[in-house]
């Protein structure tokens, strides 16, 4: 994400000069405008790829803010903007993903905090998060003791609504906790919008996500294959959720495109020499917002091939159940993450065995942030399932935002590589 912000009256300005019009147009083009996909050189999806999506995603939502339209602020995926969506609202994730802020928001938070919250602070606090600059209000899911905490901080400079979660999965009351719990957030986003949101609505907003789910993971499947069509780096480019969330129909075209070019680039040799050759590698563990142990593993000749975390697999699916009363669809699906708050967190163990086996991996790499105390603590029992269970070799590591370890890293990811390599960790 372009995470530092670009001076308001800059953004501005795209606004004006007859670029301003009373229909939205498609933010999203097809790669390679006017050239046939034979001619066409193979498609990189690389940083520049999602910078030019974000940047018209960006321009085009402050068109809508300017026209009246509110924009919500979220930071996990509990919350499910196909209710922000149906109320007419913009839902946006919000910039926690670099380390610059970091020593801002030492200022107000403890040092031996997770870097994701402070990073996703020290944006807040300084400003410097274009996204969050535009928010009218923040949904704050309740996952966990530090984020809460923070939040608490955080209030101080939005409007914040703590959506609270419920601790289990397992038995009604949780499901009616958290079912409340989405009652209570659809009344503040009608009283803020100043619109009612109806069950058709909220069915249409249903549907069109399921539709990008659907896209989304119709990419992510490519790389069942062998060789892998993507990159873990391509991946995470193609599939991210950052930005405005507004034209969702125009960005499941977009993904299809781009599913379609990758299919043809692997279809007429343009991949990588040695894709093939690399481990293939799931990477599980904490929300991946910084990209750097991506960075790591593949530059030292490792494939991503799939992402369990926050933002990959995990939420990318199942699909909200499109018939019924949709806010249960809703609740069902949601309380169904399966994130470490939870206790227990049998899904997760299902969701890394089903993973492993459709992605063909040959090892799991975990990550941790540092101070994460519920993705450290459920560490030993994926390293106990992966190993024991699921017979693959499994590495762990536990690192922060900065760049000082980064050569260590690549060290042990290097013999984790070469193990896998010669067969022992069979």
């Amino acid at each position: 994400m372009l995470e530092d912000i670009e001076p308001r009256r800059k953004a501005r300005r795209c606004l004006t000069n007859g670029r301003k019009s009373s229909s939205i147009k498609s933010i999203f083009s097809i790669y390679y405008i006017g050239e046939t996909m034979e001619s066409a050189p193979p498609p990189v999806f690389g940083p520049e790829y999602r910078e030019r999506l974000e940047e018209q995603n960006y321009h085009q939502g402050l068109m809508l803010k300017e026209q009246g339209r509110l924009v919500i602020g979220v930071y996990c995926s509990y919350t499910p903007k196909e209710l922000i969506l149906a109320a007419g609202a913009i839902p946006v994730s919000l910039c926690a993903g670099s380390p610059r802020p970091i020593p801002d928001a030492e200022i107000h938070l403890p040092a031996n905090m997770c870097p994701l919250i402070k990073s996703s602070y020290g944006f807040a606090r300084t400003g410097r998060c274009r996204y969050f600059q535009e928010t009218d209000l923040i949904v704050a899911d309740a996952t966990c003791d530090g984020k809460k905490k923070m939040f608490e901080r955080l209030a101080e400079i939005r409007p914040v609504h703590l959506f609270h979660i419920p601790q289990s999965t397992e038995g009604p009351e949780h499901l009616a906790y958290f079912l409340d719990q989405l009652m209570i957030l659809k009344d503040l986003l009608e009283r803020s919008t100043g619109r009612p949101i109806t069950d058709d609505d909220l069915r249409l907003q249903i549907r069109r996500k399921n539709r990008l789910r659907e896209a989304r993971l119709a990419v992510c499947r490519l790389n069942t294959r062998k060789p892998a069509v993507l990159t873990g780096r391509e991946l995470d480019h193609l599939t991210f959720g950052d930005g405005f969330e507004w034209d969702l129909e125009n960005r499941v075209m977009e993904l299809n495109s781009a599913r379609i070019q990758a299919e043809a680039r692997a279809s007429n040799g343009g991949l990588p020499p040695d894709l093939a050759s690399r481990p293939r590698l799931l990477l599980t563990g904490c929300p991946t917002a910084n990209r750097k142990m991506l960075g790591v593993i593949e530059d030292r000749g490792g494939l991503v091939a799939a992402a369990e975390n926050c933002g990959g697999l995990k939420t990318i699916g199942p699909l909200v159940d499109e018939t019924g009363d949709p806010l249960m669809a809703l609740a069902r699906r949601y309380i169904a993450i399966a994130c470490p708050c939870m206790t227990p967190n049998r899904g997760r163990l299902d969701l890394i065995g089903r993973i492993a086996k459709e992605y063909q991996v040959d090892g799991v790499v975990d990550l941790t942030w540092e101070a994460c105390q519920l993705y450290d603590t459920e560490s030993f029992l994926i390293r106990d399932y992966v190993t024991e269970r699921l017979r693959l070799p499994y590495l762990h590591l536990r690192t922060d935002y900065s760049e000082s370890d980064h050569g260590q890293l690549g060290t042990r990811v290097e013999a984790f590589l070469e193990m896998i390599q010669s067969g022992a960790g069979s």
